[in-house]
């Protein structure tokens, strides 16, 4: 679910930016704003899902939110107006929350309790891969066989890929004799322990969410996603500066890979080493690396550069769910998620066409590369203070 729902649903958006302003003839921040009602609808969808999560059969679930993200897709291919895409836009946000935000954090919460760190690690580490692998193919169908071609494509691909999956092989918690990592036999055991730190009690939903962890969390993550909203927009930058959309989406691919790479090696280090020295080295890591992309204009340096940048997002993809997880315990860690994840997806809704707006006044991105290194840095400094400031463990 990481390596094709992420890579290939979330990660590929914006390289259909340029294609789709140049046929219709709209704006860069007019191309952006389906990604943004599909934020903006995932979101609110969020909010619902964290409630009714444990409740669901999660195989019909899944399946069906599969099905419909995969239709939309398929739809995309015969629009004709940018109406027709913020529709099957929003349809894509309401579908997609499930099986690709709030599934994966959670089923492995509950599969892994102590070893979270290291499993969302791979996971993110799979979602980075899937960056990878399917970013150069469908810039490749784009440049091919046009931004319909690619959008059917993709849609036929999610179908093939993870419906099989999604029917046959997801549970909620170890059953029928099954074994967790620590021995939970069940899904109560394991989603309602209070803590799998070794704690034994944790506050009641209402303190967790007016604790200053919980602000602070979402303060972080709010900063993160207004970086993270310039990244549908890397493709387009690169043109912008000379770069042909081949060697923009090369640059969205090194990103790919230090997102694997740095998703791999954080989850095992916030386990084993002092978790606000490893967040502090990805922070300096990823600021080195947006500084870099801001000043690089060679295919060599940017590519170069965006590797940092994909290490440094392994804050955002697994260091923040972390620390909720070390923050508040388990009993009520996907709701907790939904709702911090639900104003990040707000917050990028709005950064991504914000970032398009910026680029129409004044014709470059500059302006938005250097707030991003100023929000990344005061982001890890959040995540260390929620960490130190967790109620429990």
């Amino acid at each position: 679910m990481s390596f094709v729902g992420s890579g290939l649903l979330i990660n590929t958006a914006g390289l259909y930016f340029d294609a789709i302003s140049t046929e219709l003839g709209v704006s860069r921040a007019a191309s952006a704003l389906p990604v943004s009602i599909r934020l903006v609808t995932s979101s609110l969808a969020m909010l619902v899902v964290g409630r009714l999560f444990d409740r669901l059969n999660l195989r019909v679930a899944l399946s069906l939110c599969m099905a419909v993200c995969s239709a939309a897709f398929v739809a995309c291919a015969f629009c004709d107006a940018m109406w027709q895409f913020d529709l099957a836009f929003a349809v894509m946000g309401v579908t997609y929350v499930l099986p690709v935000t709030i599934a994966p954090p959670v089923l492995l919460s509950s599969w892994f309790p102590r070893r979270f760190g290291t499993v969302m690690g791979v996971s993110g580490c799979l979602s980075g891969f899937g960056g990878v692998l399917f970013n150069p193919l469908v810039s490749a169908v784009i440049t091919q066989y046009g931004w319909r071609a690619a959008y059917a494509m993709t849609g036929v691909t999610l179908a093939v890929l993870l419906l099989p999956f999604t029917l046959t092989v997801f549970r909620l918690a170890p059953v029928d004799g099954m074994r967790s990592e620590d021995g939970a036999a069940d899904a109560s055991s394991t989603l309602g322990a209070a803590n799998d730190f070794g704690d034994r009690s944790v506050p009641g939903r209402f303190s967790v969410w007016r604790s200053p962890a919980f602000l602070l969390l979402v303060a972080s993550m709010v900063m993160l996603q207004v970086v993270a909203g310039i990244n549908q927009h890397v493709p387009a930058y690169e043109i912008s500066i000379g770069l042909t959309l081949t060697q923009g989406a090369l640059v969205v691919t090194s990103r790919m890979f230090g997102a694997a790479a740095g998703k791999f090696a954080i989850g095992p280090m916030l386990d084993r080493l002092p978790p606000p020295r490893v967040i502090a080295g990805f922070a300096v890591i990823g600021l080195v690396g947006w500084t870099g992309l801001w000043v690089a204009n060679r295919p060599a340096a940017a590519i170069s550069v965006s590797f940092l940048v994909g290490i440094g997002q392994g804050l955002l993809m697994v260091a923040v769910p972390w620390t909720i997880r070390r923050a508040f315990g388990a009993a009520d860690y996907a709701r907790t998620l939904s709702v911090i994840d639900a104003a990040g997806q707000a917050t990028v809704a709005v950064a991504t066409t914000a970032h398009g707006l910026v680029f129409d006044l004044t014709g470059t991105y500059a302006p938005s590369l250097m707030l991003n290194i100023v929000l990344y840095g005061c982001a890890a400094v959040c995540i260390v203070a929620a960490y130190r400031r967790r109620l429990v463990g």
